[in-house]
Formats: structure tokens, sequence, C-alpha cells
């Protein structure tokens, strides 16, 4: 008897240990699953896990950044977010902004609704002190979402970075400007509503990023084509002075010269009233205008203007000014832009005028192609190529860092008959989500690797440069460095017919910019 209450003793001691244990155990694990919760200064996130065992990483997706930009808050700078209680599920996108449907792989922005103010996080598994990188979408300024899966983070989140993308309003429900809204509130931010909400995006990274692993002292913008023309804007913005430090601008040009909020021939106000009056509102108050509907409003293009406070210069304005931003910069393009559209012979000649035959013969001997090929091209010099870089120009000239690039890479299944790289055909590479039409191989695959590698080192260092990479060169003087990003990665220089065209291209933009 004896024995077997020894025996029994022994049973429930091994027991009361292995409860233990659990128990010790559990609060062992909880840290780890607490890192897909975080805690933001409006409430608390659940996010997801995802990639393989050695890259894992942290979505949160659907995050809102500021309040919901309906009602009496249409048509007004954006306000922060309101808070949660309990834990707010952070595993799908949230709505885009309103905008026309297109069909394009950039264009899958999903559901929309004018409640569309959130942004996405990308983190490493891993705890750290991250650079973060914090993605501005192109789309004409009237398209685009940050739930785009094109803009999937999780690839470059995975090579050591926090990934943040974001929705800013879009067409006219982000860039409007009309006399009521001014009477409303004369002295306040008006009419850039989009680059408002960037700058929120922004404010909420620096209040908030640390607790997703990300360095707020360490934040990259990188934009496409609109959103390149942001990151330029906001590199001269003294409202975003301190939110970001370092930047790429992604085929966003460098020579665009925006209308003004009022005055001058053509004004951001004269457009608003033209757009109301076309709906027969002659004279509408504030109230009245947020009333119209919104498909109505999503079938008017608009665009930044200069509006004094938020947007005070146009895109590579301020690099002509030396008032941008002294930090370091990626800035280049693609070697097919003329996808776009508009980049013709035409367009060239009444750029470039009485000079277009020079340089036109100067750009089929440089090419080697046919008369009407080389026109395209020296075309898309003049609208993209050129302009890019001579902002890098002028961010170098000043004693910054500068990086050009002019990227050469197509899928393996259009390789034989593309012209080129299209306008945004970089973003495949970037992100690593090939474009569910194409298809890669092992050259593909090594394209996106090196162009997600320079990109992430800069982000961490403000140089591209690393171990086993083709160097990049930094630009210096004229005629300019540059990396061609491409299979055969390699650095070169501009030519002479090129640091022509590039004069040329700039001087319309230049000329405005210096008038009074």
């Amino acid at each position: 008897m004896q024995k077997c209450m020894d025996q029994i003793r022994q049973w429930e001691m091994m027991m009361k240990r292995m409860l233990f244990a659990f128990v010790i155990g559990a609060s062992l694990v909880t840290p780890a699953l607490a890192q897909t919760s975080v805690t933001t200064d409006a409430g608390t996130v659940a996010g997801t896990v995802a990639g393989t065992e050695d890259a894992q990483v942290i979505s949160f997706k659907g995050i809102p950044y500021a309040a919901p930009p309906v009602g009496p808050l249409r048509w007004k700078a954006p306000e922060r977010a309101p808070s949660w209680n309990g834990v707010r599920e952070a595993k799908a996108y949230g709505n885009a902004c309103p905008q026309p449907v297109r069909t394009e792989a950039w264009a899958q922005v999903g559901a929309q609704s004018e409640d569309c103010l959130f942004l996405n996080v990308w983190r490493p598994k891993k705890p750290g002190k991250y650079p973060v990188m914090v993605f501005l979408h192109g789309g004409g300024f009237v398209f685009g979402a940050a739930g785009v899966p094109l803009y999937e983070g999780s690839g470059l989140a995975a090579r050591g970075a926090v990934v943040v993308t974001m929705n800013y309003r879009l067409g006219r429900l982000g860039y409007f400007a009309h006399p009521a809204l001014t009477r409303e509130d004369p002295d306040g931010k008006l009419g850039n509503f989009g680059v408002m909400d960037q700058i929120a995006s922004l404010e909420w990274v620096k209040r908030n990023i640390a607790r997703f692993g990300g360095d707020p002292g360490n934040v990259m913008i990188f934009g496409e084509s609109a959103g390149a023309g942001a990151v330029q804007i906001l590199m001269g913005s003294p409202a975003a002075t301190g939110l970001f430090h370092k930047a790429a601008s992604q085929s966003g040009s460098g020579s665009t010269v925006l209308a003004p909020i009022r005055g001058g021939a053509i004004n951001a106000e004269m457009l608003g009233q033209k757009f109301t009056e076309e709906l027969g509102l002659k004279d509408p108050t504030a109230e009245q205008l947020r009333a119209i509907p919104v498909a109505e409003i999503i079938k008017a293009r608009a665009f930044p203007f200069i509006d004094g406070k938020v947007v005070t210069m146009s895109p590579g304005e301020a690099f002509y000014k030396n008032k941008q931003m002294r930090i370091p910069l990626i800035i280049g393009s693609n070697s097919n832009e003329s996808s776009l559209g508009g980049m013709t012979e035409a367009t060239a000649k009444m750029v470039l005028g009485s000079a277009f035959p020079e340089l036109h013969a100067g750009y089929v001997a440089l090419t080697g192609k046919a008369p009407d090929a080389a026109a395209v091209d020296l075309a898309e010099g003049l609208g993209f190529v050129l302009p890019s870089i001579a902002v890098a120009d002028q961010h170098a000239a000043t004693g910054n860092k500068a990086f050009a690039y002019f990227f050469d890479q197509v899928p393996v299944d259009q390789r034989a008959t593309a012209a080129g790289t299209d306008h945004g055909g970089e973003l495949e590479y970037l992100f690593g989500n090939k474009a569910a039409e194409h298809r890669w191989d092992a050259e593909d695959l090594k394209v996106s690797k090196q162009m997600g590698d320079y990109w992430v080192r800069f982000a961490t260092t403000g140089d591209p440069n690393g171990k086993g990479a083709v160097r990049w060169p930094a630009v210096t003087t004229p005629p300019t460095n540059y990396l061609v990003i491409s299979a055969k990665p390699h650095a070169a220089r501009l030519a002479p017919v090129e640091e022509k065209a590039k004069a040329a291209a700039m001087a319309a933009a230049i000329k405005t910019w210096a008038a009074p």
C-alpha cells in the first residue's frame, strides 16, 4: 500500500511539473505571438505572419492613418484617425480612394470609398531597428492605391526594411480649389489634399513606426510616376521638413510646371469654378460642393498646383532654386517611357523648335536606329529621361548625394518584341512581384534581386552600393554618371548630344520658374 501511495505522489508531482512547464512555456511564447499585435497611438492592430521560415515578415493592412475625409471633412486637410477599443484586425487592405475603373495591373485597386485613408506595413519578423521605406503609388494623381497586388511589400521587407504603402486622395477629391472653399478657411491649407494626405501618413510613420520595428530617424520615400512627382514636391515643401531622410523618384520627370491656386492665365480656382458651373452650380456654398455625388467628381482629372503653403514649387523647381531637402536621392527612368503616350516626333519638334534637326540627327547616330524610332527616343529623353538626370545634376551640384539610373529589363515573354521597359515596368522587379500576365526567367530574377538590394541598401545607408554589386557611381559633374539597371548592369555617361538635349528639355521650365 505504501508503495502504491508513493507512486501516486510521484505521478501527482510529475503532473504539477508538467503543468508548471506548460504555463511557463506559454508565457515564454507570448512575446513571439505579441509581435503580430502592435499598439499604435489610435489603437491595437493584429497582423499576419507570411513568408518562408528564413525570411518571415509580418503584414499589417488597412490601418487608418487619418480620419475618413467624408461629409464635412471632404476637401479639408486630413485629421488624426479616431481611436478604437479592442484589437483591430489588420489582415485586409482598406478601401481605395474613388477613381475611374482601369484594367492594368497597377490599377487593380479593389473596393473604393471616400473613407480611404489607410496604409499598410510589412516588417521582418525578427526583432530589430530597420530602415523605413514609404511608397507613393503612381497613376497620374487620378488612379492607383496602396493595396494593388503589384505593391505587396513582403519581398522588400524580407531584405531588412519596414515597408509602408499608403492611399491618398485622387482626382478632384484630392486636388480641388474653389472660391467657396477659400472663403470657408482663407488662412488654411487649401486644395492639395492628396499631398496633405501623404504628409499625414509620414507624420503617422514618425509617431508609430518604431512600434513596428522601424527607425523613425531613417525614413526613405520612394514613388513612381505621379508618386515620383510627389517625391520631388515633398522635397521642396516646408510642410514635410524632417519627415523623411532619403528619397527615390522613379519616372517622375522634373520639368513639370504647376499652375497657381489663383492668378495667371490659368489657375486652380478658375478650373474649380468651371467644373462646378458645368454641374449647374453658379455660385455654390461649401456645403453644396460637399453634396456633389462622387460619381460626378471622379469624371474630371485634376493635379497638384501651387498653393503657397503645402505645395510651394513645381517638381524639379526646388532643385534649381537650391531649396530642396539636403538628403540622398535616387532618380531615374525606363527605356520605353513612350508607352505612356504623347512622346512622338511631333512632341520633340514642338519642344525643340529649330534645334530639332541637329538633335534628331545626333540621336540617329547615337542609337543606330531608324529616324522614326530615334525621334521617339529623343522625345522620351525630353519628357522623362533627361529632366530626371537634370534634377540629379542640380542636387549633386549643391553638395548632396545623387544616384541616377536607366532601367532596361523586360520579362522573358516580351523580350523579343518589346521596345524597352514600359513606364512603371520596373516596379514588378523592385517589389519582386511578377505581374500575372508575365513570365520570368533567371535573368529577370537576377534583376529583381539586384534592384531590391540597391534600394534597401540605399534606405539603410544613403548609398546603394554594397559587396558583390556592380558599382553605382554617384552623380558628379556633366557628362552625368548613371547606372544602367539590367541583366548586364553597367555604369555609363550621357553622350554630348544627350547633354544638349537635356539643356533643351529644361529650358522652358527654367524660364517659367525664373519669372517673378
